[in-house]
């Protein structure tokens, strides 16, 4: 089961053509990104500040199916599709109203201490909070 982030495509996110500027779609991501860890009971300045880990962004890529365009009402899927020891991979499918695939995003985190900024283990309650929730994708 998938988190879903819901959100309508403003002016200030399309290009002169009307069409989604390549570039929001990490920002489309990024915003279901904060919304499902808030859902896990992980928002991120929690975690920054207080709980003094975070989950750095070590890779991003993706793939635009259909043109999204102003107006548009929009809805990002988000799971976890994959979790080892130090890292996380975080899928994103934005569909439309009528369940057309219009981008896919992949988004690859590391688990660090904020302090030193070197790796650690990702953090149990963060893993049993995604399981509990059905987040992880089976392979």
């Amino acid at each position: 089961m998938a988190f879903q982030h819901s959100f309508t495509v403003r002016f200030g996110e399309v290009d002169a053509a009307g069409v989604v500027y390549f570039a929001r779609i990490f920002d489309y991501a990024h915003r279901a990104y904060e919304d499902v860890l808030t859902h896990l009971g992980f928002p991120l300045d929690r975690i920054l500040q207080e709980d003094g880990w975070g989950m750095p962004l070590v890779h991003a890529e993706a793939d635009f199916v259909r043109p999204m365009r102003l107006g548009e009402s929009l809805t990002v899927d988000v799971d976890i599709t994959a979790l080892s020891e130090r890292r996380v991979s975080f899928g994103f499918s934005i569909r439309d109203d009528r369940d057309t695939v219009r981008a896919v995003v992949r988004c690859d985190h590391a688990f660090v201490d904020i302090a030193s900024f070197r790796g650690r283990q990702a953090p149990s309650d963060f893993v049993e909070a995604a399981q509990r929730l059905g987040l992880i994708r089976e392979a």
